[in-house]
């Protein structure tokens, strides 16, 4: 049998890079399911000035039916209150906080 030194000095295969690389990061919209866009209506019903059937319709991606029947849903089931009022022929909707 014959055996073959084997060498101390380990050869280095990798190249070291020397120009500086930049890395690019691109941001996309995140997907809500269904109960972060209950959410986000939630907090847009919960703002100072309330909000529009048409500003949550443009947020949320939902038809405005679809808004009535969530505001609706979220009520009944936390038994909180919805409340509107109409102002230069625009409604807008509050959520009331529970005294």
């Amino acid at each position: 049998m014959t055996t073959q030194k084997k060498s101390s000095r380990a050869k280095a295969t990798t190249k070291k890079s020397t120009s500086k690389a930049k890395v690019e990061i691109k941001i996309e919209p995140v997907a809500l399911d269904h109960r972060d866009k209950t959410a986000f209506m939630v907090v847009m019903l919960s703002r100072p000035e309330g909000a529009t059937l048409k500003e949550m319709a443009e947020a949320l991606g939902w038809k405005e039916n679809s808004i009535r029947g969530a505001m609706s849903a979220y009520a009944k089931k936390t038994g909180g209150t919805i409340a509107s009022e109409k102002k230069a022929d625009i409604r807008t909707y509050y959520l009331k906080a529970n005294a």
